[in-house]
């Protein structure tokens, strides 16, 4: 993103773009937060319906490809450069 209007133009684009999905997906995120084109979820239901959901993500738009980062053994997940950690059960 080389252009200072980079950043707004993600914002407007993903905005748009992540609203039907949410809408009309049978599972969706408990939490779906993003910062320009990083997105930080709580999924509740399971691996299988994640990668359904993702499948699903990565179907809606050719240059879009969502990819995921699952927390590691010590309930850790880095996000945005800090180190988020989980200290309750989902």
């Amino acid at each position: 993103m080389s252009s200072p209007l980079s950043p707004v133009i993600a914002n407007i684009f993903m905005e748009n773009f992540e609203q039907n999905p949410l809408a009309n997906s049978a599972y969706v995120p408990k939490m779906w937060k993003r910062y320009i084109d990083d997105i930080f979820a709580i999924w509740p239901h399971g691996k299988e319906h994640l990668e359904t959901f993702l499948s699903y993500l990565n179907n809606i738009h050719p240059a879009i490809n969502f990819t995921i980062q699952n927390e590691n053994d010590q309930h850790s997940l880095p996000f945005l450069d800090i180190a988020l950690i989980r200290n309750f059960k989902v």
